[in-house]
């Protein structure tokens, strides 16, 4: 089983991992009657880890020795302003692209000589798009005729009178015009 880790940061203590995973199903109003859905699609994945480090040597390398909490939270923060795309190990599995979007770190009396922190981790969706050739119709029918949008032929027109709106003919009637 791998250890849980954060962009490759290994802490003293895990103590609390929340994973969650959503679907949104998409809502549209109708005229009359209630929403309709014809789509779903799945929410980025989300992690919120509470982890923790001492002052004491435990033998772990990630921190080094002396001041171990302080050079957790230089860490967890350098990690997070780079805004780079890290991958996190737990136990259940293990998620690419997420970028660290919030990092709590209480100080107290209980952390004098250790390090606790709430730190949450966004998916980050990756997509690439690719080019298409597309060949112009003339050369697929070997046409030299290249397509162009024309005018449509609407056969001969010819000139009429305005008509009157129904108020300027009750004005004519009524001055005899």
């Amino acid at each position: 089983m791998a250890k849980t880790s954060i962009g490759g940061l290994v802490f003293d203590a895990v103590l609390k991992t929340d994973h969650t995973s959503k679907v949104t199903a998409t809502s549209h109003p109708v005229e009359s009657g209630a929403n309709i859905s014809d789509h779903a699609f799945v929410e980025p994945a989300e992690i919120s880890l509470e982890v923790g480090v001492s002052d004491c040597e435990t033998g772990n390398g990630t921190f080094g020795s002396g001041n171990r909490s302080r050079k957790a939270f230089a860490e967890l923060l350098k990690l997070q302003t780079s805004r780079k795309l890290i991958t996190v190990v737990t136990r259940f599995k293990t998620y690419r692209n997420m970028l660290i979007t919030s990092v709590s770190v209480p100080d107290d009396y209980t952390t004098m000589f250790a390090f606790k922190a709430n730190i949450m981790l966004k998916e980050v969706p990756i997509v690439s798009t690719s080019r298409v050739s597309v060949t112009s119709r003339a050369s697929v029918t070997g046409s030299d005729q290249s397509q162009k949008a024309g005018s449509t032929n609407s056969g001969t027109t010819q000139a009429t009178t305005p008509k009157q709106s129904v108020i300027k003919q009750a004005t004519a009637l009524l001055k005899g015009a």
